[in-house]
């Protein structure tokens, strides 16, 4: 039954890929004699059992737990987590995908279980929309269904948001550290005021337009203060 409400499984995802590129992937994996050094083999021996691990903890009776490894490792080769942060988030990719593909199993068998009762033969598309009618009718499982598999939709998504934020976060801290990069120069601090050079106290002051043209009016019907001023008497 679809569910308006539900996120959209492909945003902030992962674009998948091409058959051309999986078909690539799998060439370049026959052709590969696996990890060389010794620290290699430790990691992909490490990753193998991880996956086990994860397998028999998420599977259930009448699943396959190879599958799911299949699937986790698929995961790992697209992601190529380099770090127990970004395994644990891809661990957890993983865990959302199988089990949203559990819950679009429950939602097939409960439609066929209907359809089953009703004892049509050959059940066509009328059949199937009166089957899930009444399922819906009957209880809220479908309802229930719905909600999980958009729970697990928002949990895959967040886990491969949280997953590409960490990696930028370290490509930024590494290129911080990296030798020979210098950090932008600091702005240049505002030039200080120009010191104001202070009158001495001896200094005349000077005068102004009109004092000076005052003072010379008062020279020319004053002659002799100019010539006592000239012979140093004032």
């Amino acid at each position: 039954m679809e569910n308006t409400n539900q996120a959209n499984p492909t945003q902030n995802s992962p674009k998948p890929r091409t058959p051309a590129q999986i078909a690539t992937s799998r060439a370049n994996g026959a052709k590969s004699k696996g990890p060389v050094t010794p620290e290699g083999k430790a990691i992909s021996a490490q990753n193998a059992e991880r996956h086990g691990i994860f397998a028999r903890i998420c599977t259930i009776q009448g699943e396959a737990p190879e599958l799911f490894a299949s699937l986790i490792a698929d995961l790992y080769e697209t992601w190529a987590p380099t770090d127990e942060h970004e395994r644990a988030l891809v661990d957890t990719m993983a865990m959302a995908l199988w089990r949203r593909t559990r819950i679009a199993a429950l939602e097939s068998a409960g439609i066929n279980l209907q359809l089953a009762k009703s004892e049509i033969q050959n059940p066509e598309t009328t059949h199937h929309y009166l089957a899930i009618t009444s399922l819906a009718d009957e209880n809220r499982s479908f309802e229930l269904l719905n909600r999980y598999e958009a729970r697990f939709t928002r949990m895959y998504e967040r886990a491969a948001r949280s997953l590409m934020a960490y990696r930028k976060f370290r490509q930024q801290e590494a290129s911080l550290s990296v030798p020979g990069v210098l950090p932008e120069p600091a702005p240049e601090p505002p030039s200080a005021p120009e010191p104001q050079i202070q009158k001495q106290k001896n200094e005349p002051k000077r005068l102004s337009r009109r004092e000076a043209r005052k003072l010379k009016r008062w020279h020319l019907r004053h002659p002799e203060s100019t010539q006592n001023l000239q012979e140093g008497h004032l």
